[in-house]
């Protein structure tokens, strides 16, 4: 055989429903029906009329019942494994009779092969009962048996559960203790600056604010728009520093959204990128402009740039995996069921469009 053609049996196994079964399990499965078909023969054992024959009849009978029971596993355990246990225990109800027809007609089988005679009138009716308690032995022994593995499966994932709560609140404890810790820290050098460096001064003084509101957006989820204008500014001045006159911005007035309620940091990311993608990259820089309007019951944010830009496929950064752009897609999506919209500024630059509710969902 060609090595494409066992890549592509290999394949197809993976896909299946034995791809998570492992050998202990698969062995485990096929002894249990011979272990029970000489449980149910022990009376002849005891009697001492086992002989070849007799052995060979026996794990014939067994390989029936394993052959005909793969089905009805397939269906309870893979097929329907999601659907709530009174279903499934109904499923077991519809294939019961299909599991003693399968096994007569398997028995009937081997008894023509071997030249045994078929089994007939009483003999039919008398093999009803066993097969139906073999069928409820076996398959009560595997609903015990994947019980105790969902069973260790949710335990493990509560632990994991657990786990990420407790790094969550560890790392919501660093969120707060930090910047604490950064602010008071940069207030204690702005009061050490010579009164003659003012500038200094200041930028210390907006760095800290910076600081100061994320903190509180660590306990806030939503924030009045006229606060996260306010931080806004804030960057944008800290840049403007940064950059001199090759960063110019401006913002539009909120006439009357001030207290609207927005998702806390919401435009820091597209700003951000606006800065990093557009301005820094350029050698002339570029200016950036928020034009923010009421529009019904929504609000139309816009930030433009007019940096360098971007050449491709404007649809290529809406796929950006990067984690500003990523996250505000994902709260606009979940918040609002809104998109960002992403696109050519004139007479270059990138322009970011998107909508908030004034209504603040519940």
């Amino acid at each position: 055989m060609s090595k494409s053609f066992m890549g592509k049996i290999a394949a197809a196994l993976k896909k299946s429903a034995f791809s998570n079964i492992t050998w202990g399990e698969a062995a485990g499965y096929c002894l249990l029906f011979v272990l029970q078909d000489f449980v149910l023969y022990i009376p002849e054992v005891l009697l001492g009329r086992v002989d070849a024959v007799y052995l060979r009849m026996i794990c014939w009978d067994s390989l029936i019942l394993l052959a005909v029971s793969v089905p009805c596993w397939y269906l309870v355990f893979r097929k329907f494994r999601d659907r709530p246990l009174r279903f499934r225990f109904r499923l077991h109800l519809m294939l019961i009779p299909l599991f003693w027809g399968a096994w007569l007609g398997g028995t009937q089988l081997y008894n023509y092969m071997v030249g045994q005679p078929l089994m007939q009138g009483i003999y039919i009716l008398r093999s009803v009962f066993p097969v139906i308690v073999y069928y409820l032995q076996c398959f009560s022994l595997l609903h015990v048996y994947y019980f105790f593995l969902e069973r260790e499966a949710q335990l493990i994932k509560e632990k994991e559960l657990a786990d990420a709560a407790f790094r969550s609140e560890i790392n919501a404890l660093k969120a707060q203790i930090q910047p604490h810790f950064l602010f008071n820290t940069l207030n204690s050098i702005s009061a050490s600056v010579p009164i003659e460096q003012e500038p200094t001064r200041e930028l210390i003084a907006r760095l800290a604010d910076t600081f100061r509101y994320s903190l509180y957006c660590t306990e806030h989820e939503w924030v009045p728009l006229k606060e996260e204008i306010r931080y806004i500014r804030t960057m944008l001045e800290l840049e403007h520093s940064r950059f001199r006159e090759r960063l110019e911005f401006s913002i539009s007035p909120l006439n009357g959204s001030e207290n609207v309620m927005i998702p806390a940091m919401l435009l820091q990311p597209v700003v951000e990128n606006a800065i990093r993608h557009g301005i820094a990259p350029s050698i002339h820089g570029g200016k950036i402009h928020i034009d923010i309007a009421r529009e019904s019951d929504k609000l139309r944010i816009e930030i433009s740039d007019t940096g360098v830009g971007y050449s491709g496929e404007l649809a290529e950064i809406g796929r950006s995996t990067g984690v500003g752009l990523r996250n505000i897609r994902q709260r606009l999506e979940l918040l609002f069921s809104e998109s960002l919209l992403i696109r050519r500024n004139q007479p270059s630059g990138l322009r970011f469009i998107f909508y908030t509710h004034t209504n603040r969902p519940s």
